[in-house]
């Protein structure tokens, strides 16, 4: 691709570059503080960035849309007044601040509502934001027709990225959430400007058809035909379900924080950014390599969900980069000319949507599990080699043979390639809908709505008192009752006598001396019920109707506990939000605030900030105490409690669970926060562990690092 020449004074042609890179900045800015926003409203899961993601590409393809019918439909003289009138109206939805009216207020899929609430906060000035590339683009072309537009859409992609990257490391770092949206709504205020003028200097300019003819960017380009559209539509499609589908996977087992999305963000972006930069950074035989090695061990790690972390964040960052590269690099190797431009865009954001809606709307719906992390591993597999195929029969038909292709040794050895990708793609196909089977044939019950993945399946099937029904979140076992009846009552798992969840319970009911009011944030299968007696009142909190339906049956706690004459009741919704909707009421006077809302080994961010401890603690009587499930195999979050306890002016106890598998105790990491009369009890200061460091942190609203707590081992 060639470099671009700028004909004519740079001063003049300087407000393309800068409005183009502003556009891009302030697009990939605005994804992670709206999300960061909303995350709490909406349960704080995976599920939420990716239905952002879903209103982002679709508003992006609106965008496309609209820039396509402006440069297709009218002149420019029209399109420049009608750019220029939207412009000004956008910045009626300034500051992007979205209204706490569109929280939810009912248990079932919040998606369509969460792109609702960004149409109405951010819509318009995304919309118009997204226009940019394209339209500037055609503007530059007419005012510079030895120009090379395409380097203008590499230098967006650049704007996009450091957009991404200054989020995490300055903007989420200094600034809090409402001063990043005041800003934001600055930032979008000086674009209007800067292409509010460029829309009224293109209104002067030559039609494009006037200069195609000179421009540069159309050294390599292919025709317009049915299969380079379809192709322009589908790998876009794929990456996009590949991105969302390995986000999914990370963010499953540490949390839904915009670190975690602007670093896998970023790498799609890079891959956009090198294809479009030059074909120099895409050279099909080294990247086909990468890429086979990619899609094994994206295969190989989903069965190996206890490696370290940071080694499952490489493995999937290493896929993500070869299959975006690969993706993206055909995609610009089937480029049309530049008379195309606008409907090349528009067919690649088209693609990008409809991965969007695939991953957010019809997998959750059409699958019982994750299993669009499959489909695109598959789906780059085959449309890489389809694309590669193409080009090669092109190549041939053309009779534009490389004399290399003349010597029979070569020409066998790239049949032999050709046979082995379509191998190695059977081979993967095959792997991978085994692990699938692997994952469904053993379970008694799979299922997967916005809020996850649930698995009910049998353990020690066949042995008469060790045989358990099983609970599944994500990857992370959630709970488990023994099916001998005279085991149905016992007090296991995570859970057990010793555990900080039993030693706060009893100890709790030692002091009190009466029936007890227990809070509980996160259902699971319903193990905490099996502590309620006779007039206690048990009060949970789970955000996911279908746990709630699995606790009722073939689960029994719930039931038995009632059978006991415990009042047991559940409350559907995120369990902070209805926390504070309770406090209109008043406080609930908890004994024993129990937190283990955990979704698969996901970190629950919004149920650990000082805001809201702050709510759990107008919930507690006078003396009670929070008990929070730290168990985790990557996070270590004892400075985070010890902080938020020191905040509400409660001590801290962190007590390990013991396991031992007759028994059905699983090993366990809980901290008790209470007053010091409780935490000093002879029974509970005995069990305390040790932990010299004492490092406190208090994560809020808008400021919880994540990374620093991530375990290395």
């Amino acid at each position: 691709m060639a470099h671009l020449r700028l004909t004519g004074d740079r001063a003049m042609v300087a407000p393309y570059a800068t409005t183009t890179f502003l556009s891009a900045f302030l697009v990939f800015q605005v994804q992670p503080i709206i999300a960061k926003f909303i995350l709490p409203w909406f349960g704080g899961g995976s599920a939420v960035w990716t239905a952002t993601q879903l209103f982002f590409q679709v508003a992006l393809l609106g965008g496309y849309a609209y820039a396509h019918l402006l440069a297709s439909r009218l002149g420019p003289k029209r399109q420049g007044g009608i750019h220029l009138i939207l412009l000004i109206a956008a910045l009626a939805a300034i500051p992007i601040i979205p209204d706490k009216a569109w929280m939810p207020d009912s248990d079932g899929d919040p998606t369509l509502r969460i792109v609702a609430l960004l149409a109405v906060t951010v819509g318009a000035p995304y919309l118009l934001l997204s226009t940019t590339g394209p339209l500037v683009q055609q503007w530059f072309a007419r005012a510079h027709p030895g120009g090379n537009p395409y380097v203008l859409y590499a230098l967006s992609n650049a704007g996009s990225l450091i957009g991404l990257l200054a989020y995490p490391l300055v903007v989420e770092r200094f600034v809090g959430l409402r001063g990043q949206t005041w800003i934001w709504s600055g930032g979008y205020g000086v674009f209007a400007v800067l292409c509010g003028v460029l829309a009224w200097r293109s209104r002067s300019a030559p039609p494009v058809a006037a200069v195609e003819g000179t421009a540069s960017s159309d050294a390599g380009a292919q025709s317009v035909g049915a299969m380079n559209v379809v192709l322009w539509a589908a790998l876009p499609s794929c990456a996009v379900i590949l991105l969302l589908a390995v986000t999914t996977q990370i963010t499953q087992d540490v949390a839904a924080i915009p670190m975690l999305w602007v670093l896998l963000l970023s790498i799609y972006l890079v891959t956009f950014i090198l294809c479009f930069s030059g074909d120099r950074w895409y050279e099909p035989q080294s990247y086909g390599v990468g890429l086979a090695v990619a899609l094994g061990t994206g295969w190989w790690v989903l069965d190996h969900p206890i490696l370290e972390i940071f080694v499952q964040m490489g493995i999937y960052c290493f896929l993500l980069f070869f299959g975006c590269m690969a993706l993206h690099g055909e995609l610009t190797r089937i480029r049309p000319a530049a008379r195309h431009l606008t409907a090349y865009y528009l067919l690649i954001s088209t693609g990008g949507a409809l991965g969007g809606v695939f991953v957010a709307l019809v997998a959750p719906r059409i699958f019982d599990g994750y299993w669009e992390y499959h489909v695109a591993l598959v789906g780059t597999a085959v449309l890489v080699l389809d694309a590669r195929v193409l080009d090669e029969w092109r190549r041939r038909r053309a009779g534009r043979r490389s004399s290399l292709d003349l010597i029979p040794p070569i020409r066998g050895l790239r049949a032999g390639v050709g046979a082995a990708a379509l191998a190695g793609m059977v081979v993967l196909s095959f792997a991978l809908w085994r692990q699938v089977e692997a994952r469904t044939y053993a379970a008694d019950f799979i299922g997967r709505n916005f809020y996850g993945s649930v698995r009910i399946y049998t353990g020690s099937p066949g042995d008469p008192q060790q045989e358990t029904l099983a609970m599944e979140h994500g990857r992370i076992l959630h709970g488990f009752q023994f099916t001998a009846p005279a085991r149905h009552a016992d007090r296991t798992g995570y859970y057990g006598p010793a555990s900080g969840a039993g030693i706060a319970l009893i100890e709790r009911r030692a002091a009190l001396g009466r029936p007890m009011h227990i809070g509980v944030v996160g259902l699971g299968a319903g193990m905490l019920t099996a502590y309620a007696e006779p007039s206690d009142t048990m009060e949970i909190y789970e955000i996911n109707p279908m746990v709630l339906d699995l606790a009722e049956s073939p689960f029994t706690y719930l039931t038995d506990a009632r059978a006991r004459g415990a009042r047991v009741e559940v409350h559907l919704g995120d369990a902070r939000l209805v926390l504070e909707r309770q406090l209109a009421a008043g406080s609930k006077q908890f004994d024993v605030l129990l937190l283990d809302a955990f979704s698969s080994d996901a970190i629950p961010v919004h149920l650990l900030t000082e805001q809201a401890f702050q709510i759990y603690r107008q919930h507690l009587a006078f003396d009670g105490v929070i008990a929070t499930n730290i168990s985790n195999h990557h996070v270590d979050l004892r400075p985070v409690l010890l902080g938020a306890g020191a905040a509400q002016g409660l001590d801290f106890a962190w007590v390990q669970g013991f396991s031992d598998a007759s028994l059905g105790y699983l090993q366990s990491s809980w901290v008790i926060l209470g007053p010091p009369s409780f935490i000093e009890r002879p029974t509970v200061a005995a069990v305390m562990g040790q932990w010299p460091s004492r490092k406190s942190i208090l994560w809020t609203d808008d400021s919880n690092n994540l990374f620093s707590l991530l375990r290395f081992r």
